[in-house]
């Protein structure tokens, strides 16, 4: 095992130069071809797959280079996509602002709920993930994201909903008013 693991080393440091213009050429910056580059090496030594040959590792740890591009361009695009969407919704709400006392209900019914409705409301309400990605998160079915929604967004909606009870009214003693 450890003879395979020094032999694979030795395959993919023939393979940097070759990875690190391959990286240059995706993204167009050597300090992020770097980090790509050094990401794909971890991520085949983690991977531990037993790869024969060269040419077997090459296309493999490319493929692997490129898929790991991709997905942190996907994750920058949803980042920039939120902070769009959350500066629209602060301009917007500007001046709609929410009482103190309507923010502190929100947030006591929001402590109530389930640890499961809590999260799925986080994910999609607050921070705009789309139902499959949160099922692919959670490791549960679209089905059960959507069911999970509905039923926080109920749960939430009937907090809200309930008399507030001021305990400053509710904890205040009255005494009899004597006659002079």
């Amino acid at each position: 095992m450890l003879r395979s693991f020094f032999s694979s080393r030795r395959r993919i440091e023939k393979l940097i130069p070759d990875l690190k213009a391959y990286a240059v050429a995706l993204c167009g910056d050597r300090d992020q071809a770097d980090d790509l580059v050094q990401e794909a090496i971890a991520r085949a030594l983690e991977a531990d797959k037993a790869l024969k040959t060269s040419e077997d590792l090459r296309p493999w740890l490319f493929r692997v280079l490129r898929n790991y591009f991709f997905d942190e361009q996907r994750k920058k695009s949803v980042r920039r996509e939120y902070f769009t969407q959350e500066k629209r919704w602060v301009s917007e709400n500007r001046e709609q602002s929410l009482d103190p006392e309507d923010i502190l209900a929100i947030k006591n019914a929001y402590d109530t709920l389930s640890a499961n409705h809590r999260e799925v409301l986080a994910l999609v309400d607050i921070l705009g993930m789309r139902y499959q990605e949160v099922a692919d998160l959670l490791n549960i079915s679209s089905g059960t994201v959507m069911s999970r929604i509905s039923r926080g967004r109920q749960a939430l909606l009937n907090k809200l909903e309930e008399p507030r009870q001021d305990p400053k009214r509710d904890n205040v003693l009255k005494f009899p008013r004597e006659n002079r």
